[in-house]
Formats: structure tokens, sequence, C-alpha cells
């Protein structure tokens, strides 16, 4: 296991364990166990007193931007990311460890503690959409709490856990939006936005969220401006592959009308998802490793069905890394089977869900703590908002499969291991079929990260409501207005603002430093092996590392 090399180093590593002891536990520091950062008015001063005698004695620009996201973190005012918290940190318990009486009891004796703390600290006028955010994160948190209780045969753990559940209650009561269900169809919520409103209270927070969550240079405004760059440029090919895949499907020329079809003609079963991914993630891994990204031979990634907890906030996908910090680390796939949030995907589809997650996230994380192509710096590999910048390299990664996805197709590309490939999809439609699936929902995948830039700096800003926003979106790109919602609101603003943008902003950033690599007469394998090797520093450092390793000889 990495420790600090030095006096700051240390300082901010346990400073880290003292606010997130539930991340660092899953992460591989068994002393944290069973334990929650508390978050009373005068620890949260005091932590804050620590954060600037930290700040005064370093000038290391990771250390530094660590502590300014701490310092936001405790700072702003986002009720919604406890209770959401609280389920990821259950959630990272359970896929660790299983459920141990010990460590669950004093984890939910911490977190009723820490929500009733949180209630009394960020009491007061709360905006609507807000409020939908914290009903949403509460019933996810209600539904794992459940879980946990069924699990244990032990009172006393039993005990804390309906303990929690009662502090969960009462926040979310404290946090109430008359009319909104977290289980309601996508219909009543939207007609719920447009009687009572959606808005966030976010406007003169999101400038500095962007900054010291995020490690953005960017205004707001300059941050909608990419976006709709981005969108611009990538609009007419996206409604050039809906028209050519609308001959296809016999159905009408919209985005809308083929995501439809691609449903309701070759969508799979909740049943199938994770059969389909089985059967074709080895062959896949061996071409992307060859052609894509290195691989480490210690790679390890389990695929599990993503829990009903979380399918709210997990739309598609997720991917988690455990025991990062120690010498037997290893990553968890998530794929999403409720058909509420991945309602019948399709081959394509699931195979773009699958370079994303495993190829993208999973093996950056892997990669990283392996030390594979580099060997990153402590504070690159823990958890922290900074682990957005693995966004933009999944995001990239999905462009970058298509090209080798289409030449086997056409024959062009051919081995065993592309063989391979072309074999596991040939009962799953062939892989021409799948190629040209996969081709039109890389495309659409790519509009809806653009979307989610748009989005996000006109709903935390106050330009435009979530309800215009979506309307907007739906007008512009013809995609379904459940989409646009679903991916971005519940998904990502939980998360907090800004997140939404990170995917495409930071991967359009990794695609021009790719370029500049090539032209350098580097490879794209050995470039994508370094990104995913350095960890997850601040989003500028990410990019500066990579520009140097770019420039090197």
């Amino acid at each position: 296991m990495l420790t600090p090399r030095t006096e700051t180093e240390r300082a901010v590593f346990e400073l880290w364990k003292e606010l997130r002891p539930d991340e660092a536990f899953v992460l591989g520091l068994d002393e944290c166990a069973g334990h929650l950062f508390i978050p009373t008015q005068a620890r949260v001063e005091s932590v804050l007193a620590k954060i600037s005698r930290i700040q005064k004695s370093t000038q290391n620009p990771i250390e530094r931007k660590l502590l300014a996201s701490y310092r936001a973190s405790l700072e702003l005012r986002e009720p919604a990311r406890l209770p959401q918290t609280l389920l990821e940190s259950l959630f990272g318990y359970m896929i660790k460890e299983g459920v141990k009486a010990n460590h669950m009891r004093t984890l939910a004796i911490d977190g009723r503690k820490a929500l009733d703390a949180t209630r009394k600290r960020v009491r007061g006028p709360t905006a609507p959409g807000m409020r939908a955010l914290v009903q949403l994160a509460c019933s996810g948190l209600d539904e794992i709490l459940k879980v946990v209780e069924g699990e244990l045969r032990d009172k006393a753990a039993r005990t804390a856990i309906q303990a929690l559940g009662t502090a969960n209650a009462r926040y979310a009561k404290a946090f109430g939006l008359p009319g909104f269900s977290p289980a309601g169809t996508f219909d009543e919520t939207y007609a719920l936005f447009k009687r009572a409103g959606c808005g966030l209270g976010r406007s003169r927070s999101y400038p500095r969220a962007l900054r010291d969550l995020w490690d953005y240079t960017q205004t707001p405004t300059q941050v909608e401006s990419a976006g709709l760059r981005m969108l611009r440029r990538e609009l007419p090919h996206f409604k050039a592959l809906a028209e050519r895949m609308a001959t296809e499907l016999r159905c009408e020329v919209t985005a809308e009308a083929v995501t439809k079809a691609l449903k309701e003609k070759r969508g799979l079963r909740p049943d199938q998802i994770l059969p389909f991914l089985h059967e074709v993630r080895d062959p896949a891994q061996r071409v992307a490793d060859r052609h894509i990204v290195a691989i480490n031979p210690h790679y390890s990634t389990e695929i599990i069905e993503t829990p009903p907890y979380l399918a709210n906030s997990t739309p598609s996908g997720a991917a988690y890394g455990l025991d990062t910090l120690t010498d037997h680390s290893r990553e968890i796939f998530l794929a999403t089977t409720d058909e509420r949030s991945a309602a019948r995907p399709c081959p394509g589809e699931l195979l773009n869900l699958l370079v994303h997650e495993e190829y993208g996230h999973c093996v950056h994380g892997s990669n990283s703590a392996n030390e594979f192509a580099v060997s990153p710096d402590l504070l690159s590999l823990i958890a922290s908002t900074f682990v957005c910048v693995s966004e933009g390299i999944a995001f990239q990664r999905e462009l970058e499969f298509l090209p080798v996805l289409q030449e086997i197709a056409a024959g062009k590309l051919s081995g065993s291991d592309e063989d391979s490939f072309a074999t596991s999809l040939e009962r799953w439609g062939g892989i021409g079929r799948v190629s040209r699936e996969y081709e039109f929902l890389a495309a659409l995948w790519r509009i809806v990260r653009f979307l989610r830039v748009i989005g996000d700096a006109r709903i935390n800003s106050g330009k435009q409501d979530l309800v215009h926003f979506v309307e907007w979106a739906h007008r512009t790109t013809g995609l379904e207005r459940a989409t646009v919602y679903y991916q971005l609101f519940p998904a990502h603003q939980i998360i907090g603002p800004g997140y939404a943008s990170t995917y495409a902003i930071i991967g359009e950033r990794i695609r021009e430093l790719q370029q500049d690599a090539l032209k350098h007469g580097k490879s794209l394998r050995d470039f994508n092996a370094y990104a995913s090797s350095i960890g997850w520093p601040p989003k500028t450092i990410f990019e500066a590392k990579l520009e140097a390793w770019v420039r090197s000889s």
C-alpha cells in the first residue's frame, strides 16, 4: 500500500480519511470500517479550520485543489448529497464484504447522527427541483436499508438500521414536495414540475461548484457555449444516422422513432442483458487490449445487475473500484436492467455500455491501482470529486471502439481475437447489424452528453428551468423528452452541479490530446494506457500530465 511522502500529503490523506472513512474502507483501509463523518456545526468548523491550516503549508497543486473541494463539499448547500452518499456507502460495504453486523451497526448509528445533524444545518427555503432530488435520494436509501435489514440477524444491528430508516424519513419529510413520488412515471413527474416548478436554487453556488468540485477553469457561460459548439458540430451527422436507421427499421425519420423501434424490434428482455454482456465481454476485451488500450494482466472485473435502489441514479450502468489502495484491487460493473430506467436496450446499446464501463472506467481503475504504465501519486488514487476525469476517458472510449468494430464487420480487420468477437455477436443479430446499431447509439450518447453540458449550465445557473430545457432539447435533437430528463436530472444532479458536464468537456480535451499524440508518432494504445494509469488527479493536472507525455521523447 502506498504511504504519504510528505507532511502535507499525509495531512490531506488523513483529512480525507476523517471526512470520508466510508470511502477509505471500501478502497482498502480496514481501520476506517463502520464509520461516517458526522457534520455537526462544531465538527464542520473544526475541519474548515484544519483545511485552512494545511492550505497555508502547501503549494502542491493536487493538495490545494483537494482541500478546496473538501471545503466546497462542506459549505455548498446540497441536501440530496448525504442520503445518496449513505446509499452508496452501504452498497460499497455490501459488495466488498457482504452484510457484516458489527460494521452495519456502527455505520447506521453514524448515518443516523449525520442525517439529523445535516437536517439541522441545511434547514431553510429549498427549491422544488432540489426537494425532488432529496426525495429520490431518500427513496433509494430507504430501499437499500430494507435489503440490509432483511440480511441481518443481529438484534442490535437491526435496531440501528431501523433507527437510520426513521432518521431518513425525518430527513425526507423536512424536504417534502407534495405530489412528487420517486416511483412516479415520467409523465406524472413532468406534469408536477410544470405545475410546481423545478428550480434548483444553485445560481449563486454553480460557478464555485465548477471551479472547486470539478476543477473547471470555464465560467457557466463558457460551459454552455462549449456544449452548444459540440452539439452543433455533431447534430447533422447524428440526424443522417437516424435517417439511415429509420430506413432499416421502417419507421419515421426521427431520433425518437428510431430509438423506440430499436427497443421494440431488437430490444433485449431484462433477463437477456447479463447473458449478452457475459458472452461478449471476454472477446471484446481482447480486441480492446489489442487495438485501443493496453490492459494490465491483473485486470479483474465482475458484472452485476444494478439493484433497484440504485436504478434512479444509474439509468444504464456504473463502475466501482474496491480495495484500490491495496495489492488486491478489483472492479465492479453495474448493468441496469430495470425497465423504468433502461427499457429494452438493443445489442448495440449494450456493447456501447460495455465499452464505456469496462474498457473506460474499470480499466482506468485497474490500471491505476496496479501502477501499470506509470505509478500514480497517492492523492490521485483516493476517492474525490476528481474521479470525474474517468468520465472523459469512458466517453472517448466509445468513439475509439467504433472504427475497430466497423473494420471487423467489413472484413478489413481479422485475426483470432477479432473473429472470436464477431462470432460472439452472431446470435444477437450479427456484427454487421450490431455495428450499425452501435454507430447510431454512440452518436446518440454523444448528443446526450452534449445536452448534459448545456442543461447543466442552464438549469444550475437559473437561465432555463428543467421543463423548458427538456422541451428545447426535444425540439432541437428529436430525442424523447423522457430520455433527456432521465439522463440529465435524477442521474446526475444528485451528484452535484457541474458533474453532468464532465463527460463531454473532459472527453473532448482527451480527444484533442490523442490527436496530438498520433501526430508525434505515439500509438493510441500507449496513450490510453498512460491516461488510464495516472489515477484521478484534478482535471487541469490530469490534462497537464497527458500533454507532458505527448511531448516526451
